[in-house]
């Protein structure tokens, strides 16, 4: 048998895999699957009395605003991580890491800087302080396993950070909704018991990344 005829019976008896889908196809899907889910995880956990009030607030509205960038930019960085030159768009890998750090630092800022908000829920006792992180993880688990299914089908070459993309879009969902849920305003618990636990599930996420993701 000569080389060309042994290349030929090699690509035959090689398995065939579905190609790709473009990320736009991706994209769409993921949103309408995640915002689907996340309506279902909001009717669940309600929306707070004083919804309408707070979304006056412009601290409340930027917080908010900030999560869904976050969740959007993870979701499109999951999505580019599918493909091994992260379809040239290295850069879109950074923002979900800027959005998250600016955040925190709005969190922070409000804190060690602002005066309170008069408009501001402040429970006199703290409460649901662990319940809030399981929350978050629990309303996580079933997104991030649909992104880490899909990003399985690609073929990335950075599955650390895809794992923490995954992992950062499905948390953003889960704290969206107890943002919307809670009637509690009180910086540090969204600093301890919302956003701490969002970055550790994105470490996890990151570490589970390097292992299932992997070729």
């Amino acid at each position: 048998m000569n080389t060309q005829d042994l290349i030929a019976q090699l690509i035959q008896k090689a398995p065939q895999k579905t190609p790709l889908r473009g990320p736009v196809w991706l994209a769409a899907q993921l949103v309408l699957v995640l915002a689907a889910y996340g309506l279902t995880a909001q009717f669940f956990l309600g929306l707070r009395p004083d919804i309408v009030a707070q979304l006056s607030r412009l601290a409340f509205s930027a917080e908010i605003v900030l999560l869904v960038l976050l969740i959007f930019s993870s979701l499109a960085a999951a999505i580019m991580a599918m493909y091994p030159d992260a379809l040239q768009k290295a850069y879109v890998l950074k923002i979900p890491y800027v959005v998250f750090t600016l955040l925190a630092g709005f969190i922070f800022l409000q804190w060690a800087v602002m005066p309170p908000d008069a408009g501001a829920v402040l429970p006199v006792t703290g409460s649901h302080g662990m319940e809030c992180a399981l929350c978050i993880g629990a309303v996580a688990l079933i997104p991030a396993a649909l992104l880490f299914f899909l990003i399985r089908q690609g073929a990335s070459v950075a599955p650390l950070q895809a794992g923490s993309f995954a992992v950062l879009a499905a948390a953003g969902v889960g704290g969206l909704t107890l943002r919307l849920a809670e009637a509690n305003d009180s910086l540090l618990h969204l600093a301890v018991w919302h956003y701490v636990p969002t970055l550790i599930f994105a470490i996890i996420g990151a570490v589970a990344g390097k292992w299932l993701l992997k070729w």
